[in-house]
């Protein structure tokens, strides 16, 4: 049954069971403390009061007033514990009892107990107590008196002290029990609010793992902001931005942020730490799940350059050939065949071998290995020399060109042709997008410096503010032979990210609809 109750349940019900025991316990133990030593107390109390009534009639012992000591033997039967009073004269004579039928009688054999014992001692036999005392004037006996109690009374009288207050201290326990158990049941349910909210999360974030780790406020609002890894600009636990800087991190978080002094300063309980583990655990997976689809396609996307570099080398070498024969042809025509017609679609078959073969000669450059020849060189200047070249072109579309270069960038590893013909490439495709634009036309490319991971990157971004790119098309750009445009052979984009794969970087595209669009690549330094 309890398997199905909540955890503030069970956190309430047994601290309330614990101190229940615990309670009960140690009234058990008080309890019987307490009844040894008030019996020790009764007793002694019994035993000082009857030698104390005894003393008191001391002098009517030597008068021999057996009024007085009758008096006597009657206040000490009256405690309550007493059963028996007898009184000896020095000779062994009953001088005083409880049943006047022994007065006067001999107890020579009791007489010998007081010679040959103490002045004072006793004798017990089962649940009673003979108090032998012996009445002394100064060290001279002038009489003897033999008291005998019952201790299951004494108990008795204790028994019921005990029971009274016990009653009140169950009464009061009852109360702390209830108590606890509320105050428990609130404590409990304050101490595991954050792990119902992080169930929340998990059950979000589970039903769709592609949604993105929302923090909506800062995690330790009053830490500093500083990160002392200098692994992110920020420490995401103080920061506003933290699922941004989680996400960044990724496996980071894995394997700095927990062992970071910082980090661990900073929880305070088990729960938050389990609360931020999580945390670190999704902006991991997520990351994860990011470089494995990027990797996925990737792969896909190299597979199928592949397939299409051996198919078009194939293909375009048979092609070439039947062009060049199907171009002499129409040439033989036009020149030996006076018919107006003749001469027009001859022109007509000469104009369409010169496209076909240029598509050819773009096949067979793509089915070629590119190995890059590698020099350090000053990127920005490449770039610059790139669109100088392309300045008429952006000229006649009235594209206005922005270059926001870097100048402190460092040398950087490339084939200056190669990387030339990337820029001519997006920029072409830049212009063919801004030529169906209304209004401003703008093309940027811009380069600049990041430290991120403990690592440095140069990154060179070529936007425009064109019509953007579709979604359903966005995974589709860097497929050979795909292409919006009419006359489109399909083979720029996928030109552009073979020499940038060659170089070892990454090319990513960032598109809006009615927006424009970018292309960032990326280069580990």
């Amino acid at each position: 049954m309890l398997k199905n109750i909540s955890i503030q349940w069970k956190i309430a019900f047994f601290t309330a069971l614990y101190i229940l025991i615990v309670l009960f316990g140690s009234i058990i133990f008080a309890v019987w403390n307490f009844e040894k030593n008030l019996m020790k107390e009764r007793e002694s109390s019994t035993v000082n009061n009857i030698v104390s009534l005894i003393e008191s009639y001391k002098d009517y012992f030597i008068l021999r007033n057996l009024e007085k000591i009758d008096e006597m033997v009657k206040s000490i039967s009256s405690l309550v514990p007493v059963k028996e009073v007898l009184v000896l004269d020095t000779d062994g004579r009953i001088i005083g009892h409880t049943d006047i039928s022994y007065l006067g009688k001999f107890e020579k054999s009791l007489l010998e107990k007081f010679k040959r014992g103490e002045d004072f001692f006793k004798e017990k036999n089962a649940n009673y107590v003979s108090l032998f005392y012996t009445v002394l004037v100064d060290t001279t006996p002038v009489g003897y008196v033999v008291s005998t109690y019952d201790k299951t009374l004494i108990k008795a009288s204790v028994d019921f002290d005990i029971m009274r207050i016990a009653i009140q201290t169950l009464f009061i326990s009852s109360f702390v029990i209830l108590a606890s158990f509320i105050g428990t049941f609130f404590i409990a349910g304050f101490m595991i609010r954050p792990i119902r909210v992080l169930k929340n999360k998990i059950v979000n974030l589970t039903s769709n793992i592609d949604n993105p780790l929302i923090i909506e406020k800062p995690l330790k609002p009053k830490l500093s902001k500083e990160c002392i890894k200098e692994i992110s600009q920020e420490c995401w636990l103080a920061s506003e931005r933290a699922s941004e800087i989680m996400l960044n991190l990724g496996e980071m978080t894995l394997k700095d942020c927990q062992h970071c002094e910082k980090y661990k300063k900073a929880v305070s309980n088990e729960i938050e730490e389990l609360t931020f583990s999580f945390y670190m655990m999704v902006a991991s997976l997520q990351d994860y799940l990011r470089k494995l689809d990027e990797a996925y396609k990737e792969r896909e996307t190299l597979n199928c350059l592949a397939s299409m570099g051996e198919m078009s080398a194939k293909v375009a070498h048979e092609i070439k050939n039947a062009l060049y024969a199907i171009g002499n042809a129409a040439n033989y025509m036009r020149s030996n065949v006076d018919n107006p017609l003749v001469k027009e679609f001859s022109t007509v078959i000469k104009d369409e071998v010169n496209r076909l073969n240029e598509m050819t000669v773009s096949f067979l450059n793509f089915s070629k290995l590119i190995e890059p020849k590698l020099k350090m060189e000053n990127i920005n200047q490449v770039i610059e020399d790139s669109v100088r070249l392309l300045a008429d072109d952006f000229k006649s579309e009235n594209i206005d060109v922005i270059l926001d270069l870097d100048e402190n960038l460092p040398p950087v590893k490339l084939d200056k042709n190669l990387f030339r013909q990337v820029i001519f490439n997006l920029s072409i495709n830049a212009i063919d997008v801004l030529r169906e634009k209304k209004g401003e036309r703008i093309f940027r490319i811009k380069t600049f410096q990041e430290n991120r991971y403990n690592s440095s990157y140069i990154k060179v971004i070529f936007e425009d503010n064109g019509s953007g790119i579709p979604d359903d098309i966005k995974e589709k750009i860097f497929k050979p032979f795909f292409s919006t445009k009419p006359k489109g052979t399909g083979l720029g984009l996928p030109i552009v990210y073979k020499i940038v794969f060659s170089h070892g970087w990454i090319i990513n595209m960032e598109s809006e609809v009615g927006k424009g669009t970018k292309f960032i690549i990326e280069i580990k330094m």
